[in-house]
This record gives C-alpha cells, structure tokens and sequence, in this order.
C-alpha cells in the first residue's frame, strides 16, 4: 500500500523532503516512470514533483498512476492562499473538497456548475482525530480548497472565488491530480498550508513561507499511513 504525495513546483518537493529528513524519515531516490521520485519508509510513501499548474498537474499525476501498482491514495500537498481571514501562515488545510474555481470562467453562453472533487471521507475523519496534536506550528483546519490557474492578488477576487466555491484557501494545482485519481478510481485527498494572504503582498510572502509551510504539511502527510492501516 502506497501514499503517491504529488507536489507542485521544485522549491515544495525540496522542502517536503526536507521536512521528512528532519523528521527521521529513511528515503531513497528513484525514478517512475520518466520521472524521478524520492521513496519513504519502503514505499509507504512516494514523493514526486507535479508540475506548475493544473494542467501539467493532472498529465504528471497520471503519468506517476500509470507506473505505480498499489496506490491507496493521492495527494496533492503543497502551499496556498487564504480566503477565509481568520487563518495564518502555517495553519494546515486539509481539503474536504477541492472546486476548480476557473473553469467555464467567462463563457456566458454555457452555464454549468464548477467541478468539484470531494476528498477520501473516511481519512478526513481520522485526520480529525489527530488535530492539535504532534508538532504543528499551526492549527489544523477542514474544509474546501479552491483550484485555479491564477495568481489571486486583490481583496475583490478572494470574496468572489470564495462566493462561488465556498472555500476556505486558494491554490492552482488541486483539480488536475483529482482528475487523474478520478479517471483512475483512486481515492485523492488535498493538503495545503497557508503561506499567504492572496492579496497584494502574495508574492513576496509565498516565497519566504514555502519552508514553514510545506514542513507542516508533511508532519500531517507523515501520519496518513498508519491512519489507512
């Protein structure tokens, strides 16, 4: 039984297994396919890079399914925006859905709902059991995440993408690796910890809170093994 964790760009993957070296975890590196990965604790958990964007998300996720034989669950980990105000750099958000908030954006001539991708109910309700818990510096949190390929960088767009997909957070890549795990009968869960506030300062502040950030996460990915056992 294996945890395939997919991470976006190469500053997340290089702070993810940074964070599980920390944290005492054995690894070794090798290849799936035409990509190369990094293995934990003899293949409980898989590790590979996913691409920027939901896009190249979704074909690398796919790719990644091909080459594996006994994936349990996909995970799309890595950094994000908040929308919901009374989170704070750090806090981990585990996603009880994940709502592609661009698609149809713009086609008036075609109204269809956005496409949602609810994420493995029976691992959301252990993860509830290990909130406050381990070693976090932030809280952990439920609820939905918003996917889109856009930089979201004005109070205007965090209330309307909020409106329309009743998240909590903001990140691009979430609905590419549910695609993949949905067309592949794997069940996918999303988890992200805040580096910014999705408003004018994003830029500068999703760089410098990458670190934090994604080694929470990882404290929270270390755990699902064992809670799928």
């Amino acid at each position: 039984m294996t945890v395939l964790v997919v991470t976006p760009i190469e500053q997340e993957y290089e702070a993810f297994t940074n964070a599980l070296d920390a944290l005492g975890h054995r690894r070794t590196s090798r290849s799936v396919g035409r990509l190369n990965a990094t293995e934990y604790d003899g293949g409980e958990i898989i590790l590979a890079p996913g691409g920027l964007g939901k896009a190249q998300f979704g074909v690398q996720t796919q790719h990644l399914i091909d080459h594996l034989e006994g994936i349990r669950l996909v995970v799309c980990a890595g950094t994000c925006g908040r929308l919901d105000g009374s989170l704070s750099v750090g806090d981990v958000v585990v996603g009880t859905k994940t709502v592609e908030h661009d698609f149809n954006r713009g086609m008036a001539l075609i109204e269809l709902p956005l496409p949602t991708f609810e994420g493995d109910a029976q691992l959301i309700s252990k993860l509830k059991g290990i909130a406050g818990k381990g070693n976090l510096s932030g809280s952990l949190r439920f609820g939905g995440i918003a996917s889109g390929d856009e930089g979201v960088a004005s109070e205007k767009r965090i209330r309307e993408i909020a409106e329309s997909t009743d998240a909590i957070v903001v990140a691009w890549e979430g609905a590419g690796g549910a695609r993949a795990a949905q067309l592949s009968g794997i069940p996918f869960l999303e988890i992200r910890s805040i580096s910014d506030g999705a408003g004018e300062n994003a830029f500068e502040e999703f760089w410098a809170n990458i670190p934090i950030a994604v080694r929470n996460v990882a404290i929270v990915v270390r755990e699902i093994p064992a809670l799928l056992q």
